[in-house]
């Protein structure tokens, strides 16, 4: 399989605490590179430790209120008439479930417009304080886009920070908008 340019609403982010404990980043300064390099709004994640990871996981209650009115709106942009059909369907059965149970259509991996992506590609941050330290982030995605055709891979990373600011300003009233990763899968 090759790599592919996809979107994903990042469901999960993943720092390990015993990274960030070796490399003396608070996590104080984690959200504040997260929000600033990564432009992820935090506000929209809920935080939790465990015994090895640190974790941001979108808000239930973000989803219900926010995710089906922005795929109303973004997948008869980005998907135009092509597999109109199945994203109607899957808009119409996302309605028709509980949002608890979103993520469980997602894992069934069925619809290519709305599944998780067991590829997607981690993101680093670099501090600017003593010896630059770098914190490996893994990203669990809700792939709600996948484009056709091999992609080269070299300074896709500049492209995909500028889709990810458009997809902001154009979804502004759409607060889950700020959880959505342009990213490299597969």
């Amino acid at each position: 399989m090759g790599q592919f340019l996809a979107m994903g609403l990042v469901h999960e982010i993943v720092a390990s605490l015993d990274d960030l404990r070796k490399k003396k980043i608070s996590n104080d300064e984690l959200r504040q590179e997260i929000e600033q390099t990564l432009l992820f709004d935090l506000k929209l994640y809920d935080e939790t430790k465990t015994d090895k990871s640190l974790l941001f996981t979108l808000k239930n209650q973000v989803l219900e209120t926010d995710l089906i009115p922005f795929l109303e709106v973004l997948y008869p942009m980005i998907y135009a008439e092509r597999n109109a059909g199945e994203y109607r369907d899957l808009l119409k059965r996302l309605r028709s479930t509980q949002p608890a149970k979103w993520p469980d259509i997602a894992r069934e991996e069925s619809n290519a417009a709305f599944r998780f992506d067991p590829y997607a590609e981690p993101r680093y941050i670099r501090f600017s304080k003593a010896f630059y330290p770098t914190i490996r982030l893994d990203v669990n995605c809700m792939m709600l886009y996948l484009g056709y055709g091999k992609i080269i891979t070299e300074g896709m990373n500049d492209f995909t920070d500028f889709f990810k600011r458009c997809i902001h300003e154009t979804f502004k009233e759409h607060p889950v908008a700020k959880s959505i990763l342009i990213y490299i899968t597969g």
